[in-house]
């Protein structure tokens, strides 16, 4: 009787692993309304306990000498962390946060021990970089929402805050980042580590610039009492011509040449010089195709560097140089049609199959002649659709350049924007979202074809 084999095992889902990984956070969370108790210890015995009940509702066994030794860390590191933190400290200085990352290393070196036994050492090194992270994050976080003032922090007649809500919080950082990196190493389920660890960054960095919900709630609504907003003048945008008929749309200047062509103009002319002058750079920018590590090197950095400037500041640069204009604008939009193209048109090289540039080169061609009949007419497809795609991409942005008088329709909206006249620029916003939406869909049918 032959036997059969045993089916493998289900993959591991995201979802199933959202129980432990909440039993995690609220232990840590809930014991730190304890961290001034016994110094510390209690808070640690409840963050302990919830770290193992949610690794084994994960479905991993845990020896008793695991359970014993995660348990025991956890009260060292919550112990060192009340020690480090105990009162109201002077400033958050960076030992004070090194410090703070420090007191993790014990709960993150037995989780990722514990990560390590049944998985790559690697994935336990990463288990306890994750702790260490959270724990340096606490103070700065603690000082962000406001349940830590230290006292350089103090203005008149304000008072030193600091409580168990700092233990309640470090504990929540440290469970969201440093519990979810253990089952997810455990589990070999990345998505647990990565979800929570973007969440705490996302929030962490929307408490520093003081970005709240109920913030965009309260004040979305504040759209209605702009003045001179509704109903959109289309009347005065188009003018004394006919609506179908654009050429004929003055904006409010019947005597000078139409803002919204000026717009289709600059990205045209942009458009297709930066394209063409893309494909030297972005061959060179490619460890594939460059003759030279020379060559590629300080190819690769002058494509960085033009990608660093934005296209708003090469307006302001331009118009500084060359005056207010249209030509300010295809200037500046050459540079950052320039940047898009190389970059994704180098990326595209990388990747192409290299067996035809090696059997020509085994012919006896030379490189760049190779490059054009081996390289070339695998990315030209994508070259195309690029190159769509930055048109596209030029037609929003020379809206924009108007704003510091690179020419275009931008210069209109400005204008009007200046004399509060928001049923004007109302209009003239309704008319590019069209415009640019029906570029958009033939663009993207046109890639369709070519991709």
């Amino acid at each position: 009787m032959t036997e059969v084999a045993a089916r493998p095992a289900p993959p591991r889902r995201s979802g199933g692993l959202i129980v432990p990984l909440v039993v995690v956070v609220v232990g840590f969370a809930a014991g730190g309304l304890t961290g001034n108790l016994a110094g510390g210890a209690l808070w640690g015995i409840v963050g302990g306990a919830a770290l193992v009940v949610g690794i084994e509702l994960a479905g991993v066994s845990l020896s008793v000498i695991e359970r014993y030794a995660l348990v025991a860390a956890s009260v060292a590191s919550t112990i060192l962390f009340r020690l480090v933190m105990h009162d109201v400290p002077e400033r958050v200085t960076p030992s004070l946060v090194a410090q703070l990352g420090a007191t993790m290393l014990v709960v993150g070196g037995v989780t990722g021990v514990v990560v390590a036994r049944r998985h790559h050492p690697t994935t336990g090194v990463n288990v306890l970089l994750a702790w260490v992270g959270a724990g340096m994050l606490a103070a700065p976080a603690a000082v962000t929402f406001e349940v830590l003032r230290p006292l350089d922090h103090l203005g008149r007649a304000e008072n030193p805050v600091f409580g168990v809500t700092v233990y309640v919080l470090a504990g929540t950082l440290v469970a969201l980042v440093g519990g979810s990196a253990a089952i997810a190493g455990i589990t070999r389920v990345r998505s647990v580590a990565v979800v929570p660890a973007i969440l705490v960054i996302t929030w962490f960095a929307g408490a520093q610039v003081g970005f709240t919900i109920r913030g965009l709630v309260e004040n979305v609504g504040n759209i209605v009492n702009v003045p001179n907003f509704w109903p959109p003048d289309f009347g005065w945008a188009v003018g004394g011509g006919t609506w179908w008929w654009l050429p004929s749309w003055d904006f409010g200047a019947p005597t000078q040449p139409s803002p919204l062509l000026d717009t289709f103009r600059i990205a045209i002319v942009s458009s297709l010089i930066g394209c063409v002058v893309a494909i030297p750079v972005a061959f060179l920018a490619s460890k594939v195709t460059s003759p030279k590590r020379a060559a590629y090197l300080l190819d690769r950095g002058f494509m960085n560097l033009i990608r660093t400037v934005p296209d708003l500041f090469w307006a302001m640069i331009f118009v500084a140089g060359v005056g207010i204009g249209s030509f300010a604008g295809v200037l500046a939009l050459i540079f950052f049609s320039l940047a898009i193209m190389s970059k994704l048109l180098s990326e595209t090289i990388d990747s192409v199959d290299t067996g035809p540039l090696e059997a020509a080169h085994a012919t006896g061609s030379s490189h760049f002649p190779a490059v054009r009949v081996s390289v070339l007419p695998q990315v030209l497809p994508n070259y195309v659709a690029y190159a769509l795609y930055v048109f596209e991409i030029n037609i929003r942005a020379s809206v924009v350049l108007g704003l510091v008088g690179a020419g275009g329709i931008g210069r209109v909206l400005e204008a009007q924007r200046s004399f509060f006249r928001f049923d004007r620029v109302l209009a003239v916003v309704a008319i590019i979202f069209v415009l640019v939406f029906v570029i958009e869909q033939v663009s993207v049918t046109l890639r369709r074809r070519l991709v």
